[in-house]
This record gives structure tokens, C-alpha cells and sequence, in this order.
């Protein structure tokens, strides 16, 4: 409230007071009634402030994510369930993603009684990548002269994502997954190990427990279990890495930060294309997201990705190893390292063994000695170029698409460029 309307209004509260001063000085008696009248106006402005919200709800409706620097509409739904018309009613919110920390106030006008009115602003998600917060809202009324205003928080704070914004990599179409079959007539429905349902049989000694379709064998009288279409769908898979000892830098010069954003432009290009896509992370709170497409399964990867930290224990390479079994024939792997310290010799033998199941491999390697060091000495500059000529000479070798990040890369131009995962000459 600006201070002129502060002062106003206090003048306006203690003006009873001072007639009745006044009356007594001067023994007058029409100050006497001028100051009982006024007291009147004041109780009864008070009263009517107190039931001005009385029967107002409000609840907030919007999409509960959206990329950095996107315009987000906010929609506010007020309604009143009283008889009466709420007239001079403000409705405050405030919109954690966005850098103005102040309420936006919306006046509906005068809301007659039963009615239901819909409010709408437009912000930025000018903050970085990460989860925010929204709300709570906040009613504002009080009486036609403003005197005793009343503010009610309506509701709890809402969780609001905001995802890094992505761009499109280029040179990726090259190592995009395959179908996981020999050519053969794809609509055709046949057995495999998708997550598309194609129906019950009965069960098998090599059939595991979890497969049992319990309601289908409490009709049919036997066990049976649920049985899947092949999985046809070309996959792209991500391996983090989430080390702790990996961590350099801080804000939006860090190798997580990196690590976040590269990951969710790789993921967003590979969603684009049509494939199916998966998150594998080991840290304090693992990353696991399962092989799915679409923009809603796009959203849920992304969700996921912004909640992780560089707090895990588990080499990279361990992990990839782990779950290296489970990758299907024809598979894309994307490695996406936070460091260049790596051992040449276990990276190979990673890439042999991926290559020996039919998974086509894609190397990402940050430079995290590029970022202001956090608990450990950066690398001196002749074994750093020698660390990089050591991983340019293993993607050329093995002919496997990769590129070295840095903190001296912007992103948004490096990731576009064509030569960005160019053959190895």
C-alpha cells in the first residue's frame, strides 16, 4: 500500500478520537454526535470488510512445466458460493519461475453472488532449469472505502518444473537406433519383450512370476501369463555421468550444468525423430527413466533430469556395464561423461563389449578441468592436451561418433553445429 493511502487511512481510523478530544475542549455538542457518527461508519466498514470474502474460493490452473525463457498463462478461477456480490476483491499469486518476486494482482471487478469468473496473466520463465514454486494465492477485500483491507492465502504451494531449453544436435541421425528384428512384416503382432500388451497364454516353466496375469488364471483355472508384441521401436538410450568426484564448477559455468543441458537436447532431438528414449543415472537419488516416446514420456525424462545432483559413487562405465545386458539389439547408447580422466583402455573395452550386442555407441565427454576446480587441483595444461589428443585418437580409431565439451563452448552454438558428432577422420 503506498505510504499516502498509509497515512489517509490512519487519519481516517483515529478521527473519532481526536472529535471526542476536541468535543471535550470545546464542550460542543455537535462534535459529540459528529464523532459518534463517524465511529458508526468505522464499525460498520469493519464489519463489512470481515464478510466481504466470506463464500470466495480461488484455484489456479496451468501447465505444471515448461522450458526456460517459454511465456506461461496462469489462469485464476474465482468463484463465489455466497448470495451476495463481492465487489472490490483482488486476487494476489506469485510465480516462483519468474525473476519478479512480487504478487500479480488481478482486479475482477464486482462477482455477483453463484457466479464463477475465470482470470488470466501472462510471465516468463526467466529463471534457470529446476523446480520452483507457485503460490499460494491470496484474496484481498475489504470494505468500499478501503479501510480495513483483509488478505486470506487460499490453497497450498504448487510445484512448477522448468526444463533447460534445448536445441537441436545435429549429426546424431547417423547413430539413431534400428529396429531390433530382421526386416518382417511390422504389422504383424508378435511375441517379444515390449511394453505393447498382446494378450495371455499359458504359463511356461521358463516364465518368471512377475509375468502372471492372476485375474486370467483365476477364470481360466491354470496360470497364465501376460504376453508383449516384439519391441520394434528404434531406442536411444543416455548413461550419466554423476560422480561426485566429478563435480567443477559452479551456476552456469559447471560440469553439471553441462552435463543437464547437453542431456536434454539429446534427448528432446532423439524424442523428435520418433525414437524411444531412456535415462540411466547413478547418484544420491538414481536416475531411472524406461524406454518410451512422445512428449508426454519426453516430459517425465525431462522432470527427472532436472532433480539430479553430482553426488553419486558409481563410475559411469560400471553403470553402463549394468545394465548393458539389458539393451536391446540395434540400440543407440549415448555416454555422457562429466570429465576427461578417463582410462582409454576401459572406455574401449566398454565400446567393444556395446558393439558385440548390436548397440551402435556415442561418446560425450565434458571437460570438467575447463570449469573453476571445487575439490580437487585442475589438470596442468600439457597433460590436459595430451588427455584430449588421447580421446580424439580412441573415437577415431574405433570409428565411434563424440565431441569434448568445455566451459569455453556455448552450447547453444555448439550443439547445432553439422560437425558436431563427425565421423572420425
Amino acid at each position: 500500500m503506498p505510504w499516502g493511502a498509509v497515512r489517509l487511512r490512519a487519519v481516517a481510523i483515529a478521527g473519532p478520537v481526536w472529535m471526542l478530544l476536541l468535543a471535550l475542549m470545546l464542550r460542543a455538542d455537535a462534535l459529540w454526535g459528529f464523532a459518534l457518527g463517524w465511529s458508526l461508519l468505522l464499525f460498520v466498514a469493519r464489519r463489512q470488510s470481515r464478510r466481504a470474502l466470506r463464500g470466495l474460493t480461488a484455484r489456479r490452473e496451468v501447465y505444471p512445466n515448461a522450458f526456460e525463457g517459454d511465456v506461461v498463462s496462469v489462469d485464476v478461477v474465482l468463484e463465489n458460493r455466497s448470495t451476495r456480490t463481492a465487489v472490490l476483491v483482488e486476487v494476489g499469486d506469485s510465480f516462483g519461475p519468474g525473476h519478479a518476486d512480487r504478487q500479480r494482482l488481478l482486479e475482477p471487478g464486482p462477482l455477483p453472488g453463484r457466479r464463477r469468473r475465470r482470470l488470466r496473466y501472462r510471465t516468463a520463465c526467466s529463471r534457470d532449469w529446476g523446480h520452483h514454486s507457485l503460490g499460494p494465492l491470496t484474496l484481498t477485500g475489504g470494505d468500499a472505502a478501503g479501510l480495513f483491507p483483509l488478505s486470506v492465502p487460499l490453497g497450498a504451494i504448487a510445484g512448477f518444473s522448468v526444463f533447460p531449453r534445448v536445441h537441436e544436435v545435429a549429426g546424431i541421425e547417423r547413430v539413431g537406433a534400428r529396429a531390433t528384428l530382421a526386416p518382417r512384416e511390422t504389422t504383424i503382432a508378435r511375441p517379444g519383450q515390449s511394453s505393447a500388451y498382446m494378450g495371455v497364454r499359458e504359463w511356461r516353466p521358463e516364465d518368471g512370476l512377475r509375468r502372471i496375469h492372476w485375474p486370467a488364471s483365476a477364470h481360466r483355472g491354470t496360470l497364465a501369463v501376460k504376453e508383449f508384441e516384439v519391441d520394434l521401436e528404434p531406442q536411444f538410450v543416455l548413461f550419466l555421468d554423476l560422480e561426485r568426484r566429478h563435480r567443477a564448477g559452479t551456476g552456469r559455468k559447471s560440469a553439471l550444468e553441462y552435463v543437464v543441458r547437453t542431456a536434454a537436447s539429446l534427448l528432446w532431438t532423439a524424442t523428435q525423430r520418433g525414437q524411444s528414449v531412456a535415462i540411466h543415472g547413478s547418484s544420491r537419488n538414481p536416475v531411472l527413466v524406461p524406454p518410451g516416446r512422445g512428449e508426454a514420456h519426453l516430459a517425465h525424462a525431462l522432470d527427472e533430469l532436472i532433480r539430479v545432483g553430482m553426488d553419486g559413487a558409481e563410475d559411469v562405465l560400471d553403470l553402463v556395464e549394468r545394465h548393458r545386458p539389458s539393451l536391446a539389439f540395434g540400440s543407440s547408447v549415448a555416454v555422457l561423461f562429466a570429465t576427461i580422466r578417463v582410462d582409454v583402455g576401459r572406455v574401449e573395452a566398454c565400446l567393444q563389449a556395446l558393439r558385440e550386442r548390436g548397440v551402435q555407441p556415442l561418446l560425450v565427454f565434458v571437460n570438467g578441468d575447463s570449469f573453476a576446480p571445487v575439490d580437487k587441483w585442475p589438470l596442468p595444461r600439457e597433460r590436459l592436451l595430451q588427455s584430449q589428443h588421447a580421446l580424439r585418437a580412441l573415437l577415431r580409431e574405433n570409428g565411434v561418433p563424440g565431441a569434448i565439451l568445455g566451459a569455453e563452448h556455448d552450447l547453444a552454438t555448439e550443439l547445432p553445429r553439422a560437425d558436431l558428432f563427425a565421423e572420425p577422420a
